[in-house]
């Protein structure tokens, strides 16, 4: 049931993924470095804010939903009246913080607090959609945000508005959509906080707005500290070639989280520890037979997608890319595994803790080498952060929940994808030419494919 769910959620997910791809390249062309680290700076706030405030709520919407079906209503009314609270505590750290800013901040501040009102109600009503199993709708609104959003965008940078453009057409966009959820799902909920169902929200979200903040703040304080211990440009050149690394992988990685997780806390919520163990284990199956795929191509040929896809300017990113790649890994598994522990015991703050360390490390190394070393520097400090905070999510996890990590489809994965590995680095070393980078595409969809025959033949998914 994983799989088959994880491939609606890659057909849901796949327009959306290559339009958001598209974008970078675009947006990367259209305006400068500097133009760009803004633009980059204020999503990666907007993101912070988003993620920090509000995440935590789309999170127990979808962990709660299956133990609240009797009371939808109730849940979704006390959901939308803290969204509510929640958006005017922000709008007023918002007006505050543009009155003292001044020049262009000013109008990026400004257009960032809509941005992070529109983002934060999308995204809670496609957690709602992805609560609910309805794929198909969760499709049509991803592929309008990003189409729309692109668009836009893409006209108001030919209009002159520069690291604004985007920014205002991500707003309207979603905006547009958020219309159409009012009416779709929330015109019929009275909202107002029923205190029986806020206090175990409130007791599950509040380590989890902790650890979601100190998580960004992990994946954005490179970018922070390279534009302040080095300059704007490099931010924004470091910032491309780390997006080009990380949202790929992690996206698919998300796909299949989209699916494994209400299918998990379904089958946990109902007492079915067989299906658990079941729905784990095709879960990770799939993380590192993605991972391992998505990694050895990007790796291997990350000077050629550079070059393609971010253009000259944004060359020395390359040297990132690979280190970025293997570091996504490693925080995919802890994201769409390992801490699956904490969710289910709703034992979050060791999630906290997990994230808090991993995000010490990587500024203490950050700190130490980017002003020696640049930009090469943090992307070393983000693989050894992120396979810290696995090693302790994976630590204490266990002792919550005994996960498969370990097992022969695992071993399976792993040798195949170094066997692919080995055979990759030896066609790109003994031929140069289009058809190399044609038959490892080939090689690394093939190696997936058989991991995908190999669910399907030999796992046995538990019915209801």
């Amino acid at each position: 049931m994983v799989l088959r769910y994880s491939l609606h959620y890659l057909i849901a997910r796949g327009i959306p993924a290559l339009v958001n791809f598209l974008a970078i390249a675009v947006y990367t062309r259209l305006l400068s470095p500097d133009a760009y680290g803004r633009y980059i700076l204020v999503l990666a706030g907007v993101n912070i804010a988003n993620l920090t405030v509000f995440q935590w709520l789309r999170l127990s919407l979808v962990r709660y939903l299956p133990a609240y079906q009797e009371q939808e209503g109730v849940l979704l009314g006390t959901i939308g009246r803290i969204y509510l609270i929640l958006m005017a505590g922000v709008g007023v750290l918002g007006g505050v913080a543009g009155l003292v800013v001044g020049g262009e901040w000013q109008r990026l501040v400004l257009v960032a607090v809509l941005l992070l009102w529109m983002q934060a109600w999308f995204e809670l009503n496609v957690e709602l959609l992805r609560a609910r199993l309805q794929t198909r709708a969760y499709g049509w609104a991803m592929g309008v945000r990003s189409v729309g959003a692109l668009g836009l965008g893409t006209l108001f940078i030919l209009g002159g508005l520069g690291a604004f453009g985007p920014l205002l057409g991500m707003t309207l966009s979603m905006a547009g959509v958020g219309l159409f959820f009012v009416y779709q799902n929330w015109r019929t909920i009275r909202l107002q906080l029923n205190w029986n169902q806020f206090i175990p929200l409130l007791r599950f979200g509040l380590p989890l707005a902790g650890s979601v903040f100190l998580n960004l703040a992990l994946n954005a304080s490179d970018r922070f500290l390279i534009a302040l211990l080095i300059d704007e440009g490099k931010a924004g050149i470091y910032s491309a070639g780390y997006d080009l690394a990380y949202q790929p992988i992690i996206l698919l990685f998300s796909v299949v989280n989209l699916a494994s997780y209400p299918l998990i806390v379904r089958a946990w919520e109902n007492r079915k520890e067989r299906m658990v163990k079941e729905y784990l284990s095709d879960n990770i199956t799939l993380l590192l037979a993605i991972g391992f795929a998505s990694g050895i191509f990007v790796t291997e040929f990350s000077d050629l997608i550079v070059k393609t896809v971010l253009g000259e300017k944004f060359y020395d990113a390359t040297i990132i890319v690979p280190w970025i790649v293997w570091g996504t890994l490693l925080e995919g598994i802890r994201i769409y595994h390992s801490d699956f522990s904490f969710h289910l015991t709703e034992n979050t703050k060791k999630q906290l803790y997990v994230v808090m360390c991993g995000l010490f490390v990587n500024l203490i190394v950050n700190l130490i080498y980017i002003p020696r070393m640049g930009m090469i520097a943090a992307a070393w400090s983000t693989l050894i952060a992120f396979g810290c905070a696995l090693l302790l999510s994976i630590w204490w996890g266990r002792r919550l929940i005994l996960f498969t990590l370990i097992s022969k489809k695992v071993t399976w994965v792993v040798t195949t994808g170094i066997v692919v590995l080995f055979c990759v680095k030896f066609l790109k070393s003994n031929f140069d030419s289009v058809e190399v980078v044609i038959i490892s595409v080939l090689l690394c969809l093939l190696y997936v494919f058989s991991v995908f025959c190999l669910l399907v033949r030999n796992i046995k998914i538990p019915t209801d």
